[in-house]
């Protein structure tokens, strides 16, 4: 697997090791979470690396970077003859759902006004979009994720994503195109879980009865029985009916979903727009969720596209 490379940086963003013998590795991207995780083993060239310093990681394709991130965890083993670092780590945006937001109201409010309101975050880059919404309300305890997640539902009705190293996106718009035709395929598979998705939920208003509600018809339909009564959200006060729907179609998320597995990589971003068609399977969705995996048997790549609410929102 000479396509990758692991590169190791400590605490002064100096390179403290590089590394160019992979034993396995696996990048996850999915939709709906604000970080990429990358688990890895490589043969270390220097056995006497101090792994304690390395602090971040930084992960090439060829020569492209793929993942850049905080290492989580790191382990040395000496293993047939060999020594293994192995270990985890996720991508800076991490850092986003981790760190509480300034609470209180935000007014005209952009996406670079949220990054700039908290703590400094290195290494985390802003879509260039410079829509601002009237208001936002940070409650307490509320993330960053949080806080960013609110804007992108009120300025476009859709949720935030991850795309690049450590890029946040509030518009999706539409990405790059792939189509897998004459690709490797080794399994295509479809399936749902709609375990969370609620069929009702009412908002209390401003006196204190339950006079907002909103109902998810296609829980109803699959026979879902799941109310749910919650408190005034000082967020929506302007508009109960999406934040509600917000509030169902993040229930939910990837409800029902549709992928395969290929061999090879493309680099696909989430929400790229893919075209798929193998036999007497074929759809068009977009990356929902991507899983990246190499070993010794070769570099696979499985992809798979969510159908539920947000991924029928696309701003051209």
């Amino acid at each position: 697997m000479s396509e990758f490379t692991l590169i190791f940086y400590d605490p002064g963003d100096t390179q403290a090791a590089r590394l160019e013998r992979a034993v396995s590795l696996t990048l996850t991207r999915e939709r709906y979470t604000p970080f990429y995780t990358l688990e890895y083993s490589f043969i270390a060239d220097d056995p006497d690396a101090d792994i304690n310093d390395f602090v971040s990681v930084r992960l090439m394709y060829g020569s492209t970077s793929i993942f850049y991130g905080r290492a989580a965890s790191l382990r040395m083993t000496r293993r047939a003859g060999s020594d293994i670092i192995s270990g985890r780590a996720f991508s800076f945006t991490k850092t986003l759902s981790t760190c509480d937001a300034v609470p209180g109201m935000m007014f005209d409010c952009t996406l670079a006004d949220i990054i700039a309101n908290n703590a400094s975050m290195p290494n985390i880059s802003l879509q260039q979009v410079s829509d601002s919404a009237s208001y936002i309300f940070v409650k307490e305890s509320d993330t960053v994720w949080s806080a960013i997640a609110a804007l992108s539902v009120k300025l476009f009705e859709g949720y935030p994503f991850i795309t690049g190293e450590n890029t946040v996106n509030i518009k999706k718009l539409g990405g790059s195109p792939h189509s897998y035709v004459g690709d490797p395929v080794t399994e295509v598979f479809s399936g749902e879980n709609m375990a969370n998705a609620v069929s009702k939920i009412y908002m209390q208003g401003t006196q204190g009865t339950y006079e907002f509600s909103a109902t998810d018809r296609e829980a109803v339909r699959r026979g879902i029985i799941r109310e749910r009564f919650i408190p005034l959200d000082r967020q929506w006060l302007s508009s109960p009916e999406t934040g509600l729907k917000h509030k169902m179609y993040f229930a939910r998320r990837g409800g029902i979903y549709t992928g395969f597995t290929y061999r090879g990589f493309k680099n696909e971003q989430l929400c790229d727009p893919v075209s798929f068609s193998h036999g007497e399977f074929s759809y068009s969705g977009e990356v929902s969720r991507l899983v990246l995996h190499a070993d010794r048997r070769g570099i696979f790549t499985t992809v798979t596209s969510y159908k539920d609410g947000y991924s029928d929102i696309v701003i051209g």
